[in-house]
């Protein structure tokens, strides 16, 4: 059986594979982009041909126990864009004092002018040389993205997880308080030997609400990745044989080189690598804003705060 061309079937989607050079080494690297978590959905309920010629005997996205993947391959596609579970209603309890701020276009104040711009009565009449009515920039606006690998290491807690969704959500909020436009993307990069195969999900673009839920699933939900992202693995025109452990999650360098990281993106990386324990929130927020250097950008104690009421009040709730 030939490969699957599934970037000539689904050219939204599926990008053509390309060549890649990192330390010296060339890769092939196949890439997908989704806006959101709906387009991935749409995209899954096309039923994209699986490369039997790589994934010939056991396809992990259905036959993964569910200790291990989660409710199965059809229930987690559907999951997608479903209501959520308790754990996400757990999830925006502690949200409930985070609220998106809309993003920070220029700012501008008024000012007069000798040239250009309308006419002002007043200056006109007095005499004054400054008789035009303009505008001076004094604010532009900051832009960044943060990164959020959705897979994770073996022997990450449940606890590290829950903690890391909880300190990414206040960390868009204390960055938009700022005066930041944040763009969030949840993103997978594994690699076999000289392939790799990269998706991208669009969570968060600036000027948009957060959407709670696309970032709950895409980064607490078990069945995201090792049900419906294992299915993109499953579907790559690939030619190693990944079957055997679906790759290996690359790491900060090797995302940084593929995805072109700009000096100020926040790559938001493995819970254990950002100090997150899953023992105190608060602990952990601190932890992770001192591994991405913004001690001086975010006000640590008063974001503590905010987390430490919101988590008040759902134990008053249970």
């Amino acid at each position: 059986m030939s490969l699957p061309n599934n970037y000539k079937l689904y050219p939204e989607n599926v990008l053509e594979p390309r060549k890649v050079t990192i330390d010296g080494d060339d890769y092939t690297l196949h890439s997908y982009k989704f806006r959101g978590l709906q387009d991935f959905y749409d995209f899954l309920k096309k039923n994209p041909q699986p490369n039997y010629d790589v994934f010939s005997h056991r396809l992990s996205s259905v036959a993964g126990s569910f200790e291990f993947a989660g409710v199965p391959y059809d229930k987690a596609v559907e999951k997608l864009i479903a209501d959520m579970d308790p754990g996400y209603q757990e999830y925006l309890t502690i949200q409930r004092n985070l609220h998106a701020r809309s993003a920070k276009i220029h700012q501008y104040e008024p000012i007069k002018t000798i040239a250009g711009g309308n006419i002002d009565p007043v200056s006109y009449v007095t005499g004054s040389p400054k008789i035009y009515n303009a505008s001076r920039l004094v604010v532009r606006p900051k832009f960044l993205t943060i990164n959020t690998q959705v897979a994770y290491y073996c022997g990450t807690s449940k606890e590290q997880v829950f903690n890391r969704a909880l300190i990414i959500t206040n960390l868009i909020y204390a960055l938009e308080k700022s005066g930041y436009n944040v763009d969030i993307n949840s993103f997978m990069v594994a690699r076999e030997e000289d392939e790799l195969i990269q998706a991208v999900f669009e969570i968060k673009r600036h000027g948009e609400r957060t959407n709670y839920q696309a970032l709950y699933k895409s980064l607490v939900d078990v069945e995201f990745f090792r049900r419906c992202c294992f299915r993109l693995i499953e579907i790559a025109d690939v030619q190693n044989d990944w079957s055997g452990g679906y790759g290996h999650t690359c790491d900060k360098y090797f995302v940084s080189e593929i995805m072109h990281l700009k000096k100020d993106d926040i790559y938001f990386d493995q819970p254990d690598e950002m100090e997150i324990y899953g023992h105190n929130i608060e602990s952990d927020f601190e932890n992770s804003i001192k591994r991405l250097h913004l001690e001086n950008s975010i006000d640590i104690s008063s974001e503590q705060k905010v987390l430490r009421e919101s988590i008040k009040t759902l134990r008053k709730g249970k």
